[in-house]
């Protein structure tokens, strides 16, 4: 099978979203599968991509033209996506931050709505409030009416985009995302005599992760008395507000930033708690990864949060990513702070027994099943 994977990914070298395609591509070609990927070339020298390359796999970048209303020439003359090159595949897998996006990348749906071979969008993330325009409610409508199937991370964002495009999608699936690291036990409680230590683990883009709210609820009383210290890791484009802001809200001695870590057993032996007051989300890998650790969560109602998060035994859930109420929130868990480690050995138990569904296996299992119907 010449399967083809389309990443809508750029400004990052890497990002947790590429996780699930990533490994999916590495089990394609393990089965003797071929491969062609294509990405920005902000993506193209991460060490993911130099992995597939070395398997055999075939890449391809495609870039924003710098001249903006010059695009659509530039599209004709160069297309980023060549027609030619996507009808050579059997299937077409495309990997989407949101739907809309499918109209942020040059070229990207025309190509898709031109192609003769089976298209398979992979959305990320989806948000209530995730801005749709008219005429990207049209292009999606017309990329997904055309899809063999659509691929989900969470229930909610699929139910979030049946009310948004209007669309029933009763051939789309959900696969859970990939967990990274699989370990037997939950790892060791934090020692750190009466400090409490909080990782929040996110992109810096405070649209949608929120660590702006986050900051604001730590400068008020009574976190101001409180014994913590809180870690920022990621990285993004807003990461100089957020150094400000934490400045702004005298809390250098409080926060601090951890970057990229690559061993998660490092950041979780010194953290007891996981932060995520997102806007949106799909199904963080942050947080799937922190309950392996065997820690809980404290996060808003967005994406699949609710779908892994139980309320008050393995974290706390917070109606939405406002002061009022993601500070609501850290509330019930610093009054139940005694039970944190019972909580994160329920976190634990339930992603132990969620570990078995095999994301990539599940995705590889999709296109293949869509081939067969092409084939009809």
């Amino acid at each position: 099978m010449k399967i083809c994977i389309i990443s809508n990914v750029s400004g990052y070298k890497w990002a947790g979203s590429e996780e699930v395609w990533y490994i999916n591509a590495l089990n394609a070609i393990e089965q003797g599968h071929q491969v062609t990927i294509f990405t920005h070339r902000d993506l193209a020298p991460s060490k993911q991509l130099a992995n597939l390359r070395e398997k055999g796999a075939v890449t391809h970048t495609w870039e924003f033209f710098p001249i903006a209303r010059f695009s659509s020439i530039r599209e004709k003359i160069k297309p980023s996506f060549p027609v030619s090159c996507l009808d050579h595949s059997d299937v077409i897998l495309v990997s989407l931050g949101s739907l809309p996006a499918l109209c942020y990348v040059p070229g990207l749906a025309d190509s898709l709505l031109k192609t003769n071979a089976p298209i398979v969008p992979l959305v990320q993330f989806n948000a209530d409030h995730l801005p749709i325009s008219p005429s990207e409610r049209g292009i999606v409508s017309q990329v997904l009416q055309k899809s063999f199937t659509v691929v989900f991370i969470s229930q909610n964002n699929l139910r979030q985009a049946r009310r948004q495009y209007a669309i029933e999608l009763s051939n789309a699936s959900v696969i859970a995302n990939p967990i990274r690291t699989v370990i037997d036990q939950p790892y060791p409680w934090p020692v750190t005599e009466d400090e409490v230590r909080f990782a929040c683990v996110a992109r810096f883009e405070l649209f949608w992760k929120g660590q702006d709210i986050l900051l604001d609820i730590l400068s008020q009383s009574p976190w101001k008395e409180r014994n913590w210290h809180l870690t920022l890791y990621g990285s993004g484009p807003d990461k100089e507000h957020v150094v400000k802001l934490v400045e702004f809200y005298g809390l250098k001695d409080k926060v601090t930033f951890g970057g990229f870590v690559e061993r998660l057993s490092e950041m979780w032996k010194d953290h007891h708690l996981l932060l995520l007051p997102s806007h949106g989300e799909g199904m963080p890998l942050s947080i799937l990864e922190a309950m392996m650790f065997g820690r809980p969560i404290i996060a808003t109602d967005v994406g699949g949060n609710c779908e892994i998060i139980e309320n008050g035994i393995d974290g706390f859930i917070a109606e939405a990513a406002t002061v009022h109420s993601f500070g609501n929130a850290m509330e019930r868990a610093w009054a139940r702070r005694t039970e944190w480690k019972e909580m994160g050995v329920a976190a634990h138990d339930k992603s132990s027994v969620s570990k078995d569904s095999n994301a990539s296996d599940q995705l590889l299992d999709i296109l293949l099943h869509t081939t067969k119907k092409k084939s009809l």
